[in-house]
This record gives structure tokens, C-alpha cells and sequence, in this order.
């Protein structure tokens, strides 16, 4: 008999280990997915096995977001900041190396306020804080050039104090636009 439930224990801890192996893996697993974001506050898309086109780990991207999006309020962040983090996210995901994207976000007319300091924010829309400000920085982080355009932003009475101090003024969108598209980079509307 105790034969028996010397047999019973061995069964049940090959049973509590391969358990405790299998939760430590998906912990590891999930894990790794948050290490793999770009950007921590953004999501990444869901996956689609049977989806004929994915990102690619050996090409190299270039890109440029047009960001036209404003959150619904000024209390919101703006939701097209969200989807750049969520493009970057998803192209990590599938093991595309950070060096193998390139990516500007181009700031001009209303979404120059985006990108402005709490203070200024705070005078143009009546919200005290920037709610754009974190996921800004995580982008720039993440290694996306964010600019504006210095035409728009001089037309609207903008000064540099008035901007993040990691955001870059172009000479204009248009310019900026040109120059990329001519380099290679695809222009994305968001």
C-alpha cells in the first residue's frame, strides 16, 4: 500500500510540475509581449493566422503619419497617437528589430495643440494637463521623430516655449512630406 501512494505522489508531482512549468511559460510568454512593445500604453493588433499579408522581420520601413486626429475632447488623447503606437507594437510583435523602422509623426493646423506643454495646453483648451503628453513621449522613446510644422505653428502663434521640448519644428508640413516620400518613406493619414 504505500507503494501505491508512493506512485500516487510521484504521479502527482510530475503533475504539479509540468503545471507550474506550463504557468511559469505563459507568465514568460506574456511577458515577452509587453517587452516586445514599443510602446508600453499602446495596443498591439490582434492576430489574424490566416492573413495573407504580415509584417515582414527582413524588410526595412519607412514611415511618415500625417497626424489629422484630435481626441474626442480636450480631455482625450488623441486617438491617432494611439494607432502609430499600436503599428509599431504589432511590427515588434511579429520580430521586426527596431533599427528596421523608421517612423515621423507630423504635427500641423489643430494638431499642433497635441504636442504643447501643459501650460499651453492648458491656456488653449481649458484642460490643465496634456493628456497626449505621456504617449508622446513613449513614441519619442520608441524612436519616432515627432515634428510640426513651423508654418502652421507661426500662423497659430506658437513659440518653441510652447512645445515639448523633444518635439522638432520643420520648416513646413508640405516640405516635410515631400522630403520623406522622396527618401522612401510612406505617408500614412491618421
Amino acid at each position: 500500500m504505500s507503494k501505491i501512494n508512493l506512485t500516487s505522489i510521484k504521479r502527482a508531482s510530475r503533475t504539479l510540475i509540468l503545471c507550474s512549468s506550463m504557468t511559469a511559460f505563459s507568465a514568460f510568454a506574456a511577458g515577452q509581449d509587453n517587452a516586445t512593445r514599443a510602446v508600453p500604453s499602446a495596443p498591439v493588433m490582434q492576430d489574424i493566422p490566416d492573413a495573407h499579408e504580415k509584417p515582414d522581420p527582413g524588410l526595412h520601413y519607412k514611415l511618415v503619419f500625417d497626424v489629422q486626429t484630435m481626441g474626442d475632447s480636450s480631455d482625450d488623447a488623441s486617438p491617432a497617437l494611439r494607432t502609430i503606437g499600436a503599428v509599431l507594437n504589432t511590427y515588434r510583435k511579429f520580430g521586426v528589430p527596431s533599427d528596421h523602422i523608421q517612423a515621423t509623426a507630423v504635427f500641423h493646423g489643430k494638431t499642433i495643440l497635441l504636442v504643447t506643454t501643459d501650460q499651453t495646453y492648458q491656456h488653449r483648451s481649458g484642460t490643465p494637463k496634456n493628456p497626449n503628453a505621456a504617449l508622446l513621449h513613449e513614441l519619442a522613446s520608441a524612436g519616432v521623430d515627432l515634428v510640426i510644422c513651423g508654418q502652421s505653428a507661426r500662423s497659430q502663434h506658437y513659440t518653441n516655449a510652447d512645445i515639448l521640448p523633444f518635439v522638432t519644428t520643420n520648416l513646413s508640413a508640405t516640405v516635410t512630406f515631400i522630403n520623406l516620400q522622396t527618401r522612401g518613406f510612406i505617408k500614412i493619414t491618421e
